[in-house]
């Protein structure tokens, strides 16, 4: 019930009175009135209704709830009371006033009272009419207006959806009527039963369309919404990014690796260029980048608005390509302050790498991979190996297991939400503390934001937002991958130990100690990333013309980045070794025999780096709404736009501490060749922007929208600096229409657009000749260093932005009273790409040239939304289908003179897969004899066919035959296009408190390489399978080929198709089970409500894949996915 209340809130804002009630009704639902129970004393006489509120709000604890329109508080009562009951007070001052109340739990609405036909006329002339109104389920439906037809009789139901209402006579017809449900007529019974049935049409909600905004079901683009609520608050992300994974058609969020502070990459469907098209970001009107975005806390979003099409996009211009994300940020609410308090913690595991040899395994590989021979000089005795048997039951040393921390995160989220009739805040703020796998690595993000609005009269509003964002990041001193390094650590020799027994680094002859480098030996490597934003706006409503305002709004941010690098080398034992190769490395402190320093970057340093930059932006519009013989709905905006931003960098460092080392400046060396200086160029960049965007709708069924952008960027030259970027779009509402009579359909809307969005991703002024820095240099004895430069690239002064016409259809409904669905087909043809020539120049040209507009890449596809709610008077539930599938294919892009046709992207796929065909593993001298027989000039990489080897398909030549040599000539087309059909699956269903939410998500249909399990030394840890089922003479008929050394050039490391596997799965993303704590407890004297959560995140995936390793990560032993268990607690006061 509480679920389908709050849905129909969003339908309808503008019925204000119904909507009061439903408030009420919510924040009261299932509690007991007893408001009328409390007692004030006011003593003041003459007075205003209004005052009598303050003195009520002050000596309790209730919130009063009105319509400014309806109730007039000005008016003069009074009153002269002590100690008396709430609902005497009311009742007296009411009287007479127009105005009655109702109250439930804390809060008190006060309207207009409806005109009760009077008793002794009804017992005189009419007759008494009692009943009951339910929905559906059977739940009886609170405020329901009752009015009998032709009159200004009326009533509404009680708590448990009552009624008695005084009617004429029996031949009265009384009219139901409640949001979000039909209305009902039925003539007047003594005892009436009423059953109202959802308007599923009404449930609607008003969306941000740019410049705009609009309810739902009368947009004409393709635009995805949803809302943040307290599940996804509960899910332990560090990344606004995150929460829009299998939401959203249509939109593909890529996962993160994991590491402290990562951040995912959206995309809105498929790109149609080789460039980049990166996706807006407008967060509460303003441009921001993703960063901003993703620096986002859950708990300071409202709603998230994706405009996928065109015609919603193209309002954003020459940099909409790749589409818009549109944030809005809660603002505050009229009432009491409302403190929401939660808090997680998290602790994370890894999902699935490859498969492992042992240390025993490891060394019996190398002994059968190179026999007698030792190229390495690393080999194994058997002495060796029946002692590392005694390592961990033959496990060895494991590096990555040594340093290895399960990574946690830890969250708390305080907001706080309130106003008074004139000023309405809303503040939140909110810690991260992430933890990292090694112990350098962490992530520490600090947020605050507060948005203030205000009433300064009638017609005039402003509002003013402040947000800061800082966040801390550690890393290994060398700033190396974390992903590399961790590969590294978890192949790394197994004979090798990190510590001695007391914990000393251990030398195990080499530059360094991997243990010793991530652990924070080495020094540290911290960054810092600080940026304060601000945003005021003033709307003014005119007074003189209905549905015209004007808005003005400021905003500005600073960013500014620190890094601090500290690298000195550590002290490595030397210890005693013993075996017939001297492969024992003893782990016993009284066996060190030596210490030597790490050399693994060579000069110990330390540097410091900043970089700073300002954006602001500037919006002046005028917006008009207004209906027209309850018939035409016309809206407008026009907005001048002016943005502009710049920025600068300086990084310095020394190196050799001669002294005492420490992390300070003044102790390192400050020799001329021992420092270093330098600065990133001065930017600076600027936009000047002309938008409209034009709504029309006939009768909520016939719509029609345009909207248009004209940019001009400083990026090009200035005949080439503006662009113009219009769009169109139109819808048509069936099941509005006399002729559409489809009881199953509730709701049927088509809609098609059409519209030119942008892409202005290139450097700047390349229309204007540049000089470039080249090698510095030192000249005489002074300690001034001169800088040399160099003639830049030819000059472009026809460089403008790239252009994408976009077409969309799509069809949205409501069907079999439960059912809603959403699909669209879209198609985009992106021209004037920027790209570099490489046909038209000779090799002996010396400049670097210019990008050119010449370029064109097609893309298309399909987006599919699914829904299914329903509910009980206990149980409510949900499902969410999402589905999204797009392609792109190169119509126009250069290519060197004499390229192969691999080479050649042009008339491709974008995605297109090539290499080798796989013939057979040679199992048998006979297959070999056979084989040799059959193709006598076989050569692959110099290589003859051999037991054990790989063959591949022999298919041209240079001539365009088979020669019998496997070279790049015998390249196939593996996979013409490589799209993945991408999909979410969301689950929801509460019973009594107790919530559930679910979300699946997966890829279907994508192929993807393993070949990197073919690489790899022998002397490290390997893919177990090369040591269970490689081919032997023992094992002729093993999965995998004869493994050989790695100092011989293999033939089974290439991209063929023996390496090209199946990738499609399915994750379970997040699970969180929620319950809130019974009422009218103990807490509730301090809390209004106490939610108690556990969540899981990654905690399985289905995949053909998954037998090698996850299918999400780059590699069998990159970073994984990691697997989270979180639990917390969160409580509103």
């Amino acid at each position: 019930m509480k679920k389908k209340l709050v849905n129909h809130i969003r339908c309808l804002l503008n019925k204000r009175k119904i909507l009061l009630l439903i408030i009420l009704t919510i924040t009261g639902l299932s509690t007991q009135v007893h408001a009328q129970n409390k007692n004030v004393t006011i003593q003041a006489g003459n007075t205003t209704i209004k005052q009598v509120i303050n003195q009520i709000e002050k000596q309790t604890d209730y919130l009063f709830i009105y319509d400014n329109d309806d109730v007039d508080l000005n008016k003069s009562v009074y009153i002269n009371v002590k100690n008396e009951k709430v609902e005497k007070v009311l009742t007296d001052v009411l009287k007479n006033t127009g105005l009655t109340y109702t109250v439930e739990n804390r809060n008190i609405m006060l309207m207009k009272a409806m005109e009760i036909y009077p008793a002794e006329l009804a017992q005189q002339q009419g007759v008494v009419i009692r009943g009951s109104v339910r929905d559906e389920n059977g739940t009886p439906l609170i405020g329901v207006a009752i009015k009998e037809k032709n009159t200004t009789n009326g009533q509404i139901t009680d708590m448990d959806g009552n009624f008695i209402i005084h009617a004429k006579n029996n031949n009265s017809v009384l009219m139901f009527s409640y949001l979000g449900y039909l209305p009902v007529e039925k003539n007047a019974e003594p005892n009436m039963s009423i059953i109202l049935k959802e308007d599923t049409k009404a449930l609607d909600e008003v969306v941000v369309i740019g410049y705009t905004s609009q309810k739902k079901s009368l947009l004409t683009g393709s635009i995805a919404t949803m809302r943040v609520d307290d599940n996804i608050n509960s899910l332990p992300t560090t990344s606004a990014g995150n929460i829009l994974v299998g939401k959203l058609a249509g939109v593909n969020v890529s996962t993160p690796n994991s590491i402290p502070g990562s951040q995912p990459d959206v995309s809105i469907r498929t790109s149609s260029s080789w460039n980049t098209q990166h996706v807006i970001y407008v967060i509460d009107g303003v441009v921001r980048g993703g960063g901003d975005f993703n620096n986002l806390s859950p708990n300071e979003i409202e709603e998230i608005s994706v405009l996928k099409d065109a015609a919603s996009a193209a309002i954003y211009g020459s940099r909409s390509a790749g589409g818009v994300v549109l944030v809005t940020t809660k603002k505050g609410t009229r009432g009491k302050p409302v403190f929401n308090y939660s808090m997680g913690y998290s602790i994370d595991s890894r999902t699935k790498n490859v498969d492992l040899t042992s240390a025993v395994q490891a060394g019996e590989m190398y002994t059968r991979i190179n026999g007698t021979a030792d190229p390495a000089g690393w080999a194994w005795s058997q002495d060796e190996l029946d002692h590392y048997k005694t390592i961990n039951n033959g496990w060895g040393y494991d590096q990555l297991k040594t340093v290895w921390r399960n990574p946690t995160t830890e969250t708390h989220n305080l907001s706080v939400n309130g106003g008074g009739e004139r000023v309405r805040y809303f503040a939140a703020g909110s810690i991260v503390k992430q933890k990292g796998f090694l112990e350098p690595m962490k992530y520490d993000k600090y947020n605050f934001r507060m948005n203030v609005t205000a009433d300064i009269s009638k017609n005039f509003e402003i509002f003013a937002g402040l947000a800061f964002y800082n966040n801390i990041t550690g890393h290994v001193a060398d700033n190396a991958d974390p992903s590399d390094t961790y590969g590294k650590l978890r192949i790394w020799q197994p004979d090798q130990p990190v510590y001695t027994d007391n914990g000393q680094y251990i030398d195990y002859g080499w530059i360094g100690n991997v243990g010793a480098r991530v652990s924070g030996a080495s020094g540290y490597n911290k960054q810092s990333h600080l940026k304060p934003q601000m945003i005021v706006s003033a709307t003014y409503k005119a007074p003189f013309l209905e549905g015209l305002k004007a808005k003005f709004s400021y905003s500005r941010s600073w960013t500014n980045n620190m890094r601090k690098i500290y690298y000195t080398n550590y002290d490595m034992m030397i210890m005693k070794k013993s075996g017939t190769n001297n492969r024992i490395i003893s782990t016993r402190d009284e066996d060190i025999i030596g210490i030597k320093k790490s050399t693994w970057v060579g000069k110990e340093y330390i540097e410091r780096e900043s970089t700073w930059s300002d954006d602001k932006q500037v919006n002046v519009q005028i917006n008009y709404d207004r209906i027209f013989n309850n018939k035409h709905r016309v809206s407008a905006a026009l907005v001048t736009e002016w943005a502009e931003g710049g920025g600068a960098g300086v990084k310095g460092g020394r190196e050799n501490f001669p002294v005492y080392r420490t992390d300070q400046f003044w102790a390192a060396s400050g020799a001329r060749g021992d420092s270093w200086a330098e600065g990133a160029t001065d930017w600076t960049e600027g936009r000047m922007s002309y938008i409209g965007q034009f709504n029309y709708t006939y009768a909520d069924k016939y719509l029609f929208n345009f909207s248009f952008r004209e940019d001009g960027s400083m990026k090009f030259a200035p005949d080439e600096r503006w662009g113009f970027f219009p769009a169109g779009s139109v819808g048509w509402i069936l099941s509005e229409e006399s002729f559409f009579n489809n009881s199953k359909v509730e709701y049927l809307k088509l809609r098609a657009s059409i519209g030119l969005t942008g892409n202005d991703e290139v450097g700047g002024w390349q229309w204007q000749e540049s000089y470039e820095a080249s090698n510095s240099a030192y000249f005489g004895t002074s300690p001034s260093r001169w800088v040399g430069i160099k003639y830049g690239q030819v000059v472009n002064p026809k460089l403008t932005w790239e252009k994408a016409l976009s077409y969309n259809i799509g069809v949205d409904m409501n069907f079999f009273r439960h059912w809603n669905a959403s699909v669209d087909y879209w198609f985009r043809r992106s021209y004037d790409i920027l790209g570099n020539r490489q046909n038209a120049l000779p090799a002996t040209f010396s400049l670097k040239m210019p990008a050119e507009n010449y370029g064109e890449v097609h893309a298309q596809g399909f987006d599919l939304q699914l829904g299914y709610r329903n509910n009980t008077p206990t149980f409510s539930y949900s499902a969410n289908l999402t589905m999204s599938y797009g392609w792109n294919k190169v119509i126009k892009q250069d290519h060197a003179e004499n390229a192969k046709w691999y080479d050649i992207k042009e008339g491709k796929y974008g995605t297109f897969i090539d290499g080798w065909a796989f013939d057979r593993i040679i199992r048998t001298q006979e297959e070999l004899d056979e084989f040799n027989a059959a193709n006598p000039n076989y050569k692959h990489k110099g290589f003859s066919p051999e037991l054990g080897m790989m063959v591949y398909k022999d298919l041209s030549g240079p001539d365009g035959v088979p020669d019998g040599i496997i070279d790049d000539w015998d390249k196939v087309m593996l996979r013409s296009k490589n799209f993945p059909v991408v999909y979410g699956l969301n689950l929801i269903g509460s019973w009594k408190g107790l919530s559930l939410d679910m979300l699946f998500s997966g890829k279907l249909g994508e192929k993807k390489w393993m070949s990197d399990l073919a690489g790899g030394v022998e002397w490290n840890r390997m893919w177990d399978k090369w040591y269970h089922d490689s081919w032997t003479p023992d094992n002729p008929n093993a999965a995998l080929p004869r493994r050989v050394t790695t100092n011989t050039t293999n033939t089974y490391n290439v991209a063929s198709s023996f390496w090209l596997k199946d990738a499609s799965f399915v994750r379970l993303k997040y699970i969180t089970l929620s319950y809130d704590l019974p009422k009218n407890q103990f807490y509730n004297k301090v809390f209004d409500n106490v939610r108690l959560f556990v969540s899981g995140t990654n905690l399985f995936v289905l995949s053909p894949f998954n037998k090698y390793y996850d299918p999400e990560i780059g590699g069998g032993n990159a970073f994984p996915v990691l697997r989270s268990f979180n639990f917390g607690i969160d409580v509103k006061f």
